[in-house]
């Protein structure tokens, strides 16, 4: 029955990627976009405060979120780091008023501080040093923001097409001829037309879609504190753990594999899991798990049989990420309970249980954003 109710939980929050993820007409992002900047702009001096979403303080990731969310109805991650890991990430050459502007400003080299792009190389932030501080606005040609600058990113899609389509249209109003030759275009091939913008639309969607994806690869040491008569750590094996998951908002599905060496047991385990990230440093799992061998209770002769499924549930932490060229990497501590079951596919004693399936997993976590790769 909690199975189920897990499941369930899943199911719910996947679901709630639909709100998160929903895509802006041009017409629209033009207008949130206009109103993300005036929103900004009514919030220049107030003072900083560490952990402050206003409405008379704010930290520089506590303004970005109340504005969205203020403006634009958009519920975005609360921290700098998980902003940075949730949107979209373009060249400075695409920066449009509403955009986010990351800078690098401790001397770890991770993202650390966050504006709102008000056009005209200036930006709108939370400042917590420096000759001003609070909610400010700077630019992005004085010499310490050119310095620690890191990048762009982008939470509402383009505004500039309408502007594209007015000179367009401006330009074919003062030539008789062109507007003769796209008629003759449009008349003679519409098809052809429609077919181009379709592809063009499928391409950069399924390149908004990659750029959003993130590969963790982990290899952990598996252990626990106890044994049939002992309480003790011992160790229980190694794992290796893929996850691909969908990093765009804070709440991260994904899917993933384990190759499991299960020393404890004498097993050889392939849990396969579904996956939930909260936001860059916790997540949950469960999925079914394949057993080859044949497993027995730690320190003792009695067989068990491993559970297809359910096979597997637990809980993931992280350290934060330090980013070193294209990748992150952080330490993780994982808690899972692997179902075992005695030959004949009963429930083992409870203390049999957890010493067969509760383990402890420490180990060390890359990732690599396909957003660093694309770009």
């Amino acid at each position: 029955m909690k199975i189920k109710k897990i499941f369930l939980f899943f199911l719910v929050a996947f679901s709630l990627q639909n709100f998160f993820c929903q895509e802006l007409s041009v017409d629209e992002a033009s207008e949130i976009r206009k109103a993300v900047v005036a929103k900004v702009k009514t919030f220049i001096g107030c003072p900083y405060k560490t952990g402050g979403i206003g409405p008379s303080s704010f930290d520089c990731s506590g303004l970005v979120y109340t504005v969205f969310r203020e403006s634009a109805k958009i519920q975005l991650p609360r921290s700098t780091k998980a902003l940075y890991s949730a949107v979209q990430i373009v060249s400075r050459e695409k920066l449009e008023e509403g955009d986010l502007v990351f800078f690098k400003t401790t001397g770890d080299g991770s993202i650390s501080h966050v504006g709102i792009y008000i056009g005209r190389n200036q930006f709108i932030h939370a400042a917590s040093d420096g000759a001003n501080t609070g909610v400010i606005a700077s630019s992005l040609t004085e010499r310490y923001y050119q310095n620690c600058y890191a990048a762009v990113g982008k939470v509402l899609a383009s505004g500039k097409k309408n502007s594209t389509q007015i000179s367009e249209q401006s330009q074919t109003k003062n030539s008789s001829q062109q507007i003769e030759n796209q008629t003759q275009k449009k008349s003679s091939s519409p098809a052809s037309t429609s077919s181009q913008e379709l592809q063009s639309t499928s391409q950069r969607s399924n390149s908004s879609f990659l750029s959003n994806l993130e590969i963790d690869s982990s290899l952990s040491c598996d252990w626990n504190l106890w044994l049939p008569n002992k309480f003790l750590i011992n160790f229980r094996g190694v794992a290796l753990n893929s996850v691909v998951r969908y990093a765009k908002n804070q709440i991260q599905p994904g899917v993933g594999i384990n190759l499991r060496y299960n020393h404890g047991t004498s097993s050889f385990q392939i849990p396969i899991t579904f996956n939930l990230f909260f936001n860059d440093y916790v997540g949950i799992y469960l999925g079914p798990v394949i057993t080859f061998g044949k497993p027995s209770m730690p320190e003792t002769d009695h067989s068990i049989k491993g559970s297809f499924f359910p096979g597997i549930i637990g809980i993931s932490f992280s350290t934060p990420k330090l980013d070193i060229g294209k990748l992150k990497f952080s330490l993780i501590q994982d808690f899972s309970y692997t179902i075992f079951n005695d030959t004949q596919c009963g429930a083992l004693s409870f203390a049999d249980s957890l010493n067969a399936g509760f383990i402890f997993s420490t180990g060390i976590r890359v990732t690599l954003p396909m957003k660093n790769v694309l770009k």
